[in-house]
């Protein structure tokens, strides 16, 4: 799993619950396990998942609205 520390927003899926709203706060390794903490950026709550076990991890991104095009003039070469 490729976590980036960059203040972005997740939903995790660990043990059949749901948790979104996620910010990245940091990654442990204690006795070879790999551990997630991570907060819930509306509640405040605080959760610390095992990386092995996340059985689903997804940025959240808003998309762009989608770009009109000029259909009348649609490069330099049909303009005046």
């Amino acid at each position: 799993m490729k976590i980036l520390a960059d203040n972005g927003f997740y939903e995790v899926e660990y043990d059949n619950e749901h948790y979104d709203h996620l910010e990245f706060v940091r990654m442990d390794q204690i006795c070879e396990i790999n551990y997630v903490t991570m907060k819930n950026t509306l509640t405040g709550d605080v959760y610390t998942f095992e990386a092995d076990k996340i059985s689903r991890f997804r940025k959240i991104m808003k998309l762009m609205p989608a770009v009109k095009k000029n259909l009348v003039a649609d490069n330099s070469s049909y303009s005046l």
